[in-house]
């Protein structure tokens, strides 16, 4: 299983083989949430734009310092408050929802 490492500057995702990624908090340019429907239940990540290659570095709600990877981010950025309650409901549905920052150029 992955996990995050939050740093000075951003954080860190992980797997048994180390650091996959580092993400600046600088670099950051969007931040996406949407549900992935596992059939019984539902699980939110959370996607991380840090340029215009349209590809996002994902976290998973069930990888340990998702938590503090959450509250860094809201209180770093401007976001929505009710954000999860829109992803998470209804049940099922992607509910992608942008967080922060502008949509990828070209996905209009």
């Amino acid at each position: 299983m992955s996990s995050i490492i939050l740093t000075d500057d951003g954080f860190a995702i992980c797997s048994d083989q180390g650091v996959q990624t580092n993400v600046r908090w600088d670099d950051v340019v969007e931040i996406i949430a949407f549900k992935v429907d596992l059939l019984t239940s539902d699980r939110i990540l959370l996607g991380f734009r840090v340029d215009d290659s349209g590809d996002y570095y994902q976290v998973d709600e069930e990888w340990p310092n998702y938590k503090n990877l959450v509250n860094e981010v809201e209180s770093r950025f401007d976001v929505q408050p009710d954000w999860w309650r829109t992803v998470a409901f209804p049940a099922f549905a992607t509910n992608l929802t942008t967080l922060w920052g502008e949509s990828c150029p070209g996905d209009d």
